[in-house]
């Protein structure tokens, strides 16, 4: 699954994020994680929404 780069763009194109596409590439294609990612995804905190 995902072979090709046109598999991808079409995904992309369909709505899909990269960030999934890559999850399930590597799902497919039985790949291990065996180390944590360096890089870790960051949040913004907005303190003028808070909850009520």
């Amino acid at each position: 699954m995902l072979e090709t780069a046109y598999e991808r763009v079409k995904m992309l194109k369909a709505g899909i994020t990269g960030k999934t596409i890559e999850r399930v590439y590597i799902v497919e294609n039985d790949f291990k994680i065996v180390r944590s990612p360096i890089f870790f995804d960051l949040i913004e905190i907005n303190p003028d929404k808070r909850r009520p």
